[in-house]
């Protein structure tokens, strides 16, 4: 136990093993949601179903963010988060093993698939939760990024897994291992995560609101709806990206263990970019630059995944759109908690979420049929290059907001 400087806080050393217990089951979450994007062939194949219905697997967790957000932010308020995980664990744990044990009946999967990504949000949800109740306010952006590092580890687990176990084991055996590991990261979690100190570390947080009045209110807010829009696309890119990944490749030759290289480099290049990005632009004082410069490129980026033959550049391409893409993200959510002031952040951050969640469904569901009415993967590729060219004009747009401007000492009245 460590005593801080402002008495009568406290902080205490088992604070980290409480962050350390809850990563294993949040990566297995994510896991869970592209299982089947890298492989959508194998399993197309073995379940001997149409793209569409593989895809749903990938949508499943969009559709169930949406709506199961507000109520896992309700059981997080009011019973704190370790209840929170333990629904959401439970939910993981049995209708993982069911995906498992009726791995043969696409049904059965299919109908396991959503109700496990129920438990998505009552999981990724608590990321502010848990640093508020054990974290000094000096450590609480930390824990709260590890929390967030722990879903961009489950995004890239089964880029790289699901085409060797796939390959290798088949697809039942994929869905056993996945399925083991939640079982035994569920058991940590709830065995070593306790709900608060004796004594708390800091001043408590204020409450995160995302009721539906504070959402009503930025949706007719002048300066947020240009955020709304750039999250919808961006967001949905990003989502359709990742579900149709071996698609995306796989009519020009490139197997789905390279698909899922393209796509796990695509990962790690964006924590880089969510990392280095924010960081400068915190230093410059400065948020629309970014995004413009960004936004610009994303067309470009977009376009060179849908033409380009060559493996190598298919793997630059991926990374810068990846570092962009993810690293212009924590931008768009900060200026988002500054343009929505005085609405409170967790319902802007929110809000953006769920417009995320929105397109990806629609972007995804487009992307099938133009796939499947034309049969060639360029045509659902260039209406990906329309939305993100669409977002330029956009960004030309947007000012600085007056938060960041009376910050730097520039504010023009």
């Amino acid at each position: 136990m460590e005593k801080t400087s402002s008495a009568p806080y406290r902080t205490f050393s088992y604070r980290w093993i409480v962050l350390i217990a809850l990563v294993p089951i949040i990566v297995s979450s994510e896991i869970f949601w592209l299982t089947f994007a890298p492989v959508a062939s194998y399993a197309k194949e073995f379940y001997n179903t149409s793209s569409l219905n593989i895809d749903l697997f990938s949508m499943s967790y969009m559709l169930m963010y949406i709506l199961f957000t507000m109520p896992a932010s309700l059981v997080i308020e009011k019973y704190g988060f370790k209840a929170s995980v333990i629904i959401g664990s439970a939910l993981t744990v049995v209708f993982g093993a069911t995906r498992f044990l009726f791995a043969s009946n696409f049904t059965i999967v299919l109908v396991s698939q959503f109700l496990l990504a129920a438990g998505q949000p009552f999981l990724v949800n608590i990321s502010t939760k848990v640093p508020a109740n054990w974290f000094p306010v000096g450590e609480r952006a930390t824990a709260s990024g590890i929390l967030l590092m722990a879903q961009y580890i489950g995004f890239i687990l089964p880029m790289i897994l699901s085409p060797i176990f796939a390959e290798s084991l088949g697809i039942p055996a994929m869905l056993g291992v996945y399925a083991a590991f939640a079982l035994l990261s569920a058991v940590a979690a709830i065995i070593f995560a306790k709900e608060k100190p004796a004594v708390l570390p800091g001043p408590e947080a204020p409450k995160e609101s995302m009721s539906l009045k504070n959402m009503g209110r930025l949706l007719i807010k002048k300066n947020f709806i240009p955020v709304l829009i750039l999250s919808f696309i961006t967001m949905g890119l990003f989502n359709t990206l990742m579900t149709m990944i071996e698609q995306i490749f796989k009519p020009r030759g490139i197997t789905s263990v390279d698909a899922g290289i393209i796509g796990a480099v695509f990962i790690v290049s964006g924590i880089i970019g969510a990392v280095v990005l924010p960081l400068i632009s915190d230093k410059m004082g400065r948020r629309i630059p970014f995004l413009r410069t960004g936004i610009s490129l994303l067309g470009l980026l977009t376009a060179a995944l849908a033409f380009f033959g060559l493996y190598w550049l298919l793997l630059l391409s991926g990374a810068l759109l990846g570092f962009i893409i993810m690293g212009l993200a924590p931008i768009l959510f900060q200026h988002g908690a500054e343009v929505a002031y005085p609405v409170q952040e967790g319902a802007s951050f929110g809000t953006i979420m769920l417009m995320g969640q929105v397109s990806g469904i629609l972007f995804v569901f487009l992307f099938d049929l133009l796939m499947n009415g034309t049969g060639t993967i360029i045509w659902p590729m260039l209406f990906l290059v329309v939305l993100a060219v669409a977002q330029i004009p956009v960004s030309a747009g947007m000012k600085e907001s007056r938060i960041l401007l009376e910050n730097r000492g520039k504010l023009e009245l």
